[in-house]
């Protein structure tokens, strides 16, 4: 399931949950309960390279080498 990150209309708290995809209907609120909740385009960034990231190597995804794919 995946997660997603919603932001109440009432209060205005930005939080995550994790939500059915066939779920059409949002969460409360956690602060304030309001049913009225909106879902949010999340981001996300990475970098390859560099000694203090993780970097993916598309060489070996999916491979089955036991890595996961990450170097």
């Amino acid at each position: 399931m995946p997660i997603y990150e919603y932001q109440c209309e009432a209060c205005g708290k930005t939080f995550e949950e994790i939500v059915r995809i066939s779920d059409n209907n949002p969460p409360a609120c956690p602060k304030c309960g309001n049913k009225d909740t909106r879902r949010l385009l999340s981001t996300c960034s990475s970098k390859t390279g560099g000694s203090d990231f993780l970097s993916l190597d598309s060489s070996s995804c999916g491979s089955g080498g036991g890595g996961g794919g990450f170097s």
